[in-house]
C-alpha cells in the first residue's frame, strides 16, 4: 500500500467511517428573495452573500412553507409541513414526538450550536444556545448592560434623538440606532458565532452552526454608517404602490388592522426602504465576518453553508409592509447553497422549490439518509448538476394555502371567508396583478393546481423516527 494514501481511503481500510462534513445554517428574517447584488438588484450590495452564492448553487424560486416566522422556521428544521408539525402560526410549539434537524445529527455525533433569533421553543437542540429576539435574549441584555451601564431600552428600537421617524406620522419606526455598530445585535450574533467556531478548531466532532440574524426585519432602527448608505429620495416606489389607496375595511385578506401593514405615505415607503437597504447590508456584513472565520479557521472545505430567510417583505407593495401574504415579495425567499465536492459553483437553478427541502438536502450532503416521514425532497442531485430539474412545485400555507407549479401559482384563501381565490402565471405577470382564476385562460392551470393542492393538503406522512445513536 502506498504511503500516499488519503486519510479517506486508510479510514475506509481500516473499517471507520470518514469524518462528516459541518454543517454552517445561516438565515436573516424578512430577507426579501430579490435583495442580492448576485440576483441583479438595481440597488443592493450584498458581497459576502454573492461571494457564497458564487461558490455553490443559488436557487432562484424558493418559497417559504410559510410567510411567517415560527411556522417557516420549524418547517425548515423538520422538513415537514405546518399543518403537520402544528406550528400553523407564531407562539407554537411543535407537535408531541416532532424530530428536528439538530435531533438527528446529535445522534450521528455532531455538536450543535446556535445563536441569534429562533422563535421556536429549542426543545434541547442546541448547547450552546445564545437566543436573541430583538435584543430581548438574556445574554445580550446583559452584554448591553456592561458595555452601556444604564441601558433599558432595546437595541432594535432606540434611536438617536432627532433621527427618529414614528408616531404620529407613522406607527413603524425608522431611525438611526443609539448604539454604534460593534454593540448593535448584529456584530453580537457575528461574535458569538465566531467564538463557536474557534472553539471546534482541532475537534474530529463534526458541528453543526445555525446563525439567525434578526436584520432586515422591522424596527427600521439600524447603527451608522447603515442608516445612510441609501438616500431615501433616491428609492423608487414599488410599481404597485398607489398614494390613494385606502387600509381596506378588517385590514384585508389578513384581517390585521392595526396600521403597520398598511401604508401610502410615499416619502415614508421612501424612508422605510432605504433603512431596509441599509440592514441587507448590515447583514450582509456580519454574516461576511462568519463566512471570513470560517475559512481563516481552515473549516471552509469541509464546511456545507446555505442561507435562506423565513419570508420576505412587501415593502410597500400593493401598499402592504411586512409578511404573511403569498405574493412573491413575501413569500419568495433567497436560498444559497455551498458544499465543496458536492455543488457546483456558481450554478443557478431555476426550479420551483420550497424550504421544506432544506432539511432533507442537508442531510443529504452530510451522508445521511432521511427519515421516512419527512415531506421535503432533497436538492442535492440539483445542486451537484447531476439532476436537471427538481419536482417544480412549491407548496406554502397561513391563512392562505398556495402552489406554484411552473410559471403558475395558485392562492387559495381556505381560512377566510367572501376572499375570491387567485390565479397568476407569475412568468409573464410577475406584480400578480391579473388574476385568471375565473379566466378561460387559466381553466387548465386551475384544475392541475388545485388537484396538487388537494393531494398534498391531504397528505398524513408516519411520525419521524430518529436514528439509533452512533458514536462521535
Amino acid at each position: 500500500m502506498t504511503l500516499l494514501v488519503s486519510l479517506l481511503g486508510l479510514a475506509a481500510v481500516l473499517g471507520a467511517a470518514p469524518r462528516r462534513p459541518n454543517i454552517l445554517f445561516l438565515m436573516a428574517d424578512e430577507f426579501r428573495h430579490d435583495c442580492l447584488g448576485v440576483a441583479g438588484h438595481p440597488l443592493v450590495r450584498t458581497p459576502n452573500l454573492d461571494g457564497l452564492a458564487r461558490g455553490g448553487v443559488r436557487f432562484t424560486k424558493a418559497y417559504t412553507a410559510s410567510p411567517v416566522c415560527s411556522p417557516a422556521r420549524a418547517t425548515l428544521f423538520t422538513g415537514r409541513y405546518p399543518q403537520i408539525h402544528g406550528v400553523v402560526t407564531n407562539g407554537m410549539s411543535l407537535n408531541a414526538g416532532e424530530v428536528a434537524l439538530p435531533d438527528i445529527l446529535k445522534r450521528y455525533g455532531y455538536a450543535s450550536g446556535m445563536v441569534g433569533k429562533l422563535h421556536l421553543p429549542p426543545d434541547g437542540w442546541f448547547e450552546p444556545a445564545w437566543i436573541t429576539a430583538g435584543g430581548s435574549g438574556p445574554e445580550y441584555r446583559e452584554f448591553l448592560r456592561r458595555k452601556i451601564p444604564g441601558f433599558q431600552g432595546v437595541s432594535n428600537t432606540a434611536a438617536m434623538e432627532g433621527t427618529l421617524i414614528g408616531p404620529p406620522r407613522t406607527p413603524l419606526r425608522i431611525g438611526t440606532s443609539a448604539m454604534p455598530e460593534d454593540l448593535y445585535e448584529e456584530a453580537w450574533v457575528a461574535d458569538r458565532a465566531i467564538e463557536f467556531l474557534r472553539a471546534r478548531r482541532g475537534e474530529e466532532r463534526p458541528w453543526f452552526l445555525f446563525v439567525s440574524m434578526l436584520k432586515p426585519h422591522s424596527e427600521f432602527v439600524i447603527p451608522k454608517p447603515y442608516d445612510t448608505l441609501y438616500r431615501a429620495r433616491d428609492m423608487p416606489l414599488p410599481a404597485t404602490f398607489r398614494t390613494d389607496a385606502k387600509n381596506p375595511p378588517g385590514g384585508g385578506p389578513t384581517g390585521d388592522n392595526n396600521g403597520r401593514q398598511f401604508i401610502n405615505d410615499p416619502a415614508v415607503l421612501r424612508e422605510v426602504i432605504a433603512h431596509y437597504y441599509g440592514a441587507i447590508r448590515l447583514v450582509d456584513t456580519h454574516l461576511g465576518r462568519v463566512l471570513s472565520a470560517l475559512d481563516e479557521l481552515g473549516m471552509s472545505g469541509d464546511t456545507i453553508v446555505v442561507f435562506t430567510a423565513d419570508h420576505g417583505n412587501m415593502l410597500g407593495e400593493r401598499n402592504r409592509m411586512f409578511k404573511g401574504l403569498m405574493y412573491d415579495s413575501s413569500a419568495r425567499v433567497p436560498l444559497l447553497l455551498r458544499a465543496p465536492g458536492k455543488v457546483a459553483p456558481g450554478a443557478v437553478s431555476n426550479a420551483v422549490l420550497d424550504t421544506a427541502s432544506v432539511m432533507p438536502t442537508l442531510l443529504d450532503l452530510a451522508g445521511l439518509e432521511t427519515p421516512a416521514g419527512v415531506q421535503g425532497r432533497s436538492l442535492a442531485g440539483l445542486a451537484s448538476g447531476k439532476s436537471a430539474a427538481g419536482n417544480d412545485t412549491a407548496f406554502s400555507v397561513l391563512r392562505h394555502r398556495m402552489v406554484r407549479v411552473g410559471p403558475w401559482k395558485l392562492i387559495d384563501p381556505y381560512d377566510l371567508r367572501g376572499v375570491t381565490p387567485e390565479l397568476y402565471n407569475v412568468e409573464r405577470d410577475p406584480h400578480e396583478q391579473t388574476n385568471l382564476y375565473d379566466r378561460p385562460e387559466g381553466a387548465d392551470a386551475r384544475r392541475r393546481l388545485e388537484s396538487a393542492l388537494r393531494e398534498w393538503w391531504n397528505q398524513r406522512p408516519p411520525a419521524v423516527k430518529l436514528p439509533e445513536p452512533t458514536r462521535p
